[in-house]
């Protein structure tokens, strides 16, 4: 049950978070940038309950380790975080692209170590961004853990 409401209460507020993004401002004549997030994690990162949220203005968004796709927002819950490393590009130019997520003790009866998200944004192949985040056990559900916005 824990995780259910978790996971709608992130995807939830990060959908509703980029709703006027989402729409309005649609690549178009060539505009936009090729964008790609790598999420890195370490530590127990399996003893946690995880989510991702990518927002790509539209532009289709490929996750590399398993080459699904999905059509300008991509969530990612436990399941597609499962790896200890997971990278999502644009498949075309993007206006904007955002990056959400947030993390939550998977079981408050278990003392679980920390983990570590390290997450590197790369706009047209360079890196413009690097963020190095850290939960520890018993932290409260957050949806505002990572908040990444460019344009």
């Amino acid at each position: 049950m824990k995780k259910l409401f978790y996971r709608l209460a992130v995807c939830l507020g990060m959908v509703l978070g980029f709703w006027a993004c989402s729409d309005d401002d649609k690549p178009g004549g060539g505009e936009g940038a090729m964008y790609q997030v790598t999420v890195q994690q370490s530590g127990e990162y399996q003893s946690y309950i995880k989510s991702v949220v990518v927002v790509a203005n539209g532009t289709t968004l490929v996750n590399e380790n398993t080459g699904e796709k999905f059509k300008g927002t991509a969530v990612l819950g436990d399941e597609e975080l499962a790896a200890p490393s997971v990278t999502l590009s644009t498949e075309g130019g993007a206006v904007e692209f955002a990056v959400s997520g947030g993390v939550v003790d998977g079981d408050d009866a278990i003392v679980n170590e920390p983990m570590q998200w390290v997450v590197v944004v790369r706009k047209d192949g360079k890196e413009i961004d690097r963020r190095t985040l850290t939960f520890e056990d018993g932290k409260e559900i957050s949806a505002d853990d990572l908040k990444l916005y460019y344009k």
